[in-house]
């Protein structure tokens, strides 16, 4: 274990970056686990409780693009600094909200900040990560997505039924501060990390892009900005696959413990452990079938994007979510949502590596993520809506749930032909036969 460490001391960043997006989406999953408790305080329905659901999303959204910019411009340690502190904040102060109204200016104010998380953790993967460990380094940041959540839905549960939801929100905003200043004091770039030892940090300066040798003004870090990736058919094959992906993460994210509560007529208690069972089950599925892909796949096949069959696999698992409702019993239906979920969190996490997979310069991976995450939260932020009016209008979550597997179906069409070139691609070739007619 001790030689493990010394020879691989890049796993704390990897693990720093769990703990961040854990964080994130421990903070999302608070106002789910206590939806209940807000909903008969502030006496909303299904609907209302949707589009509170998806608030966090809209200025998400607004606020990617130039958030892909502060990445690149201003490096991953100061943007993840800023982003989680004001984001922590605004988590803190929804625990005081007097009023719908005020709740939702502060998940505004959330998601505002939350924009810059997948930007700067890719950054960092993308300066830390080499090429081949790419996956299994995204797999142990995504761990923190469902892991953490997972890990801490039954101790939201009881911090709401023992201190009431308000605690919930202040006690999450803590947690984001100390992870600032850790984060802060100890972050370096690996040519400026006194504590790794030399021979590893040649290998990850040597090992973390396809473009290392070679000799193309691309391969030197040539960016083709915003209107050069926007041009690109495959990036918008793969925020179009993150849309789907996305909508049956939001899905989940939102509305499973109120789905467990309405179906099963659990506790907010019982709620949280029936939660943590399918966050967690996903979290070390989404874990060991990265490794395994790592393992398979080889340098050739990612750069010629092979990994995106993983992904249209994964989101053919993740519409199993169709057959929770023919479910016999809550045991069966965990079992159901627990492979669905599995599913969606493996698909996120290749996803992501696909589109590093798929760059060819390192100095667009801050506008690249923007993209392909504006791509997925656009169609993100309508599933705890889409959701909200089914249940209200149905009186179940069937409809929601079939609705759900048919989008991550679309999703495995969308990657498996959408994402065949690399990124830029078309442009070199747009270049040679320009070059050639003339």
């Amino acid at each position: 274990m001790l030689q493990f460490f010394r020879t691989h001391r890049r796993f704390v960043i990897y693990a720093s970056l769990l703990v961040f997006l854990g964080i994130y989406n421990l903070d999302r999953l608070t106002i789910s686990i206590a939806g209940s408790s807000i909903a008969k305080e502030m006496e909303l329905g299904p609907v209302a409780m949707g589009y509170l659901f998806s608030s966090i999303l809209w200025l998400y959204a607004v606020c990617l693009l130039p958030s892909g910019f502060m990445a690149d411009r201003f490096g991953p340690k100061a943007t993840a600094a800023v982003a989680a502190a004001f984001w922590s904040l605004f988590q803190g102060l929804s625990g005081l909200a007097f009023s719908a109204f005020t709740l939702l200016v502060t998940r505004l104010g959330n998601g505002a900040f939350e924009a810059a998380a997948n930007p700067a953790a890719h950054a960092t993967i993308r300066e830390w990560t080499p090429r081949r460990e790419r996956g299994m380094a995204t797999a142990i940041w995504f761990f923190g997505s469902v892991g953490v959540p997972g890990l801490g839905a039954p101790i939201l549960a009881w911090i709401v039924t023992t201190w009431g939801w308000r605690a919930s929100f202040i006690a999450t905003g803590l947690l984001g501060f100390v992870w600032v200043a850790l984060w802060w004091a100890f972050y370096q770039s690996p040519d400026k990390a006194t504590w790794l030892e030399p021979e590893e940090r040649d290998m990850i300066m040597r090992e973390r892009d396809f473009e290392a040798s070679a000799d193309s003004e691309t391969a030197a870090g040539h960016s083709l900005g915003y209107k050069g990736l926007f041009s690109a058919p495959t990036m918008w094959g793969l925020a179009l696959t993150q849309s789907c992906v996305n909508y049956v993460s939001y899905f989940f994210s939102a509305w499973l413990p109120g789905l467990l509560q309405h179906n099963y007529n659990l506790t907010v208690l019982q709620t949280g452990s029936y939660t943590a069972i399918a966050y967690l089950a996903s979290a070390v599925t989404a874990l060991i079938l990265s490794y395994i892909c790592d393992r398979v796949l080889t340098t050739d096949a990612l750069q010629a994007g092979k990994r995106r069959y993983a992904v249209g696999i994964a989101n053919i698992i993740a519409a199993c979510v169709i057959f929770v409702p023919f479910a016999g019993s809550l045991p069966m239906a965990m079992v159901l949502l627990s492979i669905a979920h599995s599913g969606n969190a493996f698909a996120q996490s290749m996803n992501f590596a696909l589109v590093n997979d798929r760059l060819k310069s390192s100095g667009d991976v801050g506008h690249a993520y923007a993209i392909f995450t504006l791509g997925g939260v656009s169609a993100g932020m309508l599933a705890p809506i889409v959701t909200g009016y089914l249940v209200q209008a149905t009186g179940t979550f069937n409809s929601a749930m079939a609705l759900t597997g048919c989008v991550a179906l679309v999703g495995t069409m969308l990657t498996l032909f959408m994402t065949r070139r690399a990124i830029g691609e078309h442009l070199e070739q747009e270049a040679g036969a320009f070059s050639t007619a003339h």
